[in-house]
């Protein structure tokens, strides 16, 4: 049986014209005209209030088995998927509504952590045998990313969903890293 798969990319923040994250839903969705494929594509605003609430919309009307969240790291080099979503926002930059929220948990009753739910070492299987090469990280950040991973770890835990977030790199060409990411979604 094929797995329902919800992917999700940012769009652009911080006074760029674009997010590669966005972009990659925009091409997957180009590519994946044939409704077997069972694969939703969804941008998110990047903001605290509403990021999650437009996901968790989508979450139950599709009811995914798997859910792979994509974002910006503009200071990385290479593609990272992220281990854990931490209990913590410190944003140094204003959201797109303006919002900056600092030295705070996001639910103060909820776990310190969450681990992602998917094998970090096949998705690294993949990237390789796409020519790409994917990195675990221990830190989405403190931003809307690491708020977005938080929410829909802690939301999707008692679901049966396999959750993950993949950072992408700021580069000139995402050709290859789109490619890597279309094969690790349909090899899931």
């Amino acid at each position: 049986m094929k797995k329902k798969i919800l992917i999700t990319g940012f769009e652009p923040f911080n006074e760029d014209a674009t997010n590669p994250s966005g972009d990659w839903i925009s091409w997957m969705s180009t590519r994946n005209a044939k409704p077997e494929r069972m694969v939703k594509g969804l941008v998110l605003p990047v903001t605290f209030q509403t990021a999650f609430e437009i996901f968790k919309k989508s979450y139950d009307d599709f009811r995914p088995d798997v859910v792979i969240l994509t974002g910006l790291a503009k200071n990385r080099k290479e593609l990272t998927v992220e281990r854990i979503g931490i209990n913590w926002v410190d944003a140094r930059i204003p959201d797109n509504n303006g919002v900056t929220l600092k030295f705070q948990k996001i639910n103060p009753e909820g776990p310190d952590g969450v681990f992602t739910g998917v094998d970090l070492e096949k998705l690294i299987s993949l990237a390789l045998k796409s020519g790409c090469v994917l990195n675990v990280s221990s830190s989405a950040g403190e931003y809307v990313c690491n708020d977005l991973l938080y929410k829909v770890l802690c939301y999707t835990l008692d679901k049966s969903t396999q959750t993950t977030f993949i950072h992408l790199p700021r580069l000139e060409d995402y050709t290859g890293i789109f490619l890597a990411l279309e094969t690790m979604v349909h090899e899931i």
